[in-house]
């Protein structure tokens, strides 16, 4: 009787656990944001040769990832937490597109959980794993329908140049952030960091390109949610 006492206590500590607790050296990472982390750090150690391109082609033996942001996302999510790729609207036929991440982490009310996916509250509680996602602005000048990246580092809270968040994000585009990984010159998959401003209850207002280095006018303003990718 005390075993069964003593395995069910164990059983109650794991699943009180964090979910974003990173997992045992040596133990497989969970679904969700552990094993997203996971497959993202693959990508960064077996890189070879990357491309911005809206046809996905990866050829993970010769380090070989060609694919846009939705094409990123997608890959990483089917290896990470495959039922939150599933929960993801699509067109018909299609894969999804970044506005398809956006909308259907915007389905969900702040805080709040839905499925696979959670709608984190504020910008601050974001952990690596996450996932950031944006609608292009109807004025943007741009074909893409938005954006999307996975968080990779905690977020910074900053009071300049506005009042918001730094993060350090993976993602796969023709344009370099502040601090990035990707050579000049060149475009694909790579992590830098950008700036998320926020509202007075710390939700985000739209994005900073270039991290630290943004300048009040060169905010954009867009509709943008961080989302928890669970399994």
């Amino acid at each position: 009787m005390r075993v069964r006492a003593i395995r069910a206590l164990v059983i109650a500590a794991l699943l009180a656990a964090p979910f974003w607790t990173a997992a045992g050296k040596g133990a497989s990472p969970r679904p969700g944001p552990d094993r997203v982390v996971s497959v993202v750090e693959k990508i960064q150690s077996s890189l070879k040769a990357t491309k911005y391109q809206h046809v996905t082609r990866v050829r993970q033996r010769s380090g070989e990832y060609f694919f846009d942001c939705s094409g990123m996302a997608e890959w990483i999510l089917k290896r990470g937490a495959p039922a939150a790729l599933a929960a993801v609207s699509r067109p018909e036929g299609g894969r999804p597109l970044a506005v398809h991440y956006y909308r259907t982490i915007a389905r969900i009310a702040p805080g709040n959980r839905r499925g696979p996916w959670m709608r984190l509250a504020d910008a601050a509680s974001a952990r690596p794993g996450d996932v950031i996602a944006w609608e292009r602005p109807k004025w943007f000048d741009s074909k893409s329908t938005g954006h999307i990246a996975f968080i990779v580092s905690q977020p910074r809270t900053v009071s300049s140049p506005v009042r918001g968040v730094l993060v350090r994000v993976a993602d796969a585009s023709k344009f370099r952030h502040a601090d990035d990984s990707r050579p000049f010159g060149t475009t694909g998959f790579g992590t830098g960091e950008i700036l998320l401003p926020v509202d007075d209850f710390f939700q985000p207002t739209g994005y900073g390109w270039v991290g630290e280095l943004t300048q009040p006018e060169w905010i954009v303003n867009a509709s943008l949610v961080i989302g928890r990718p669970l399994r």
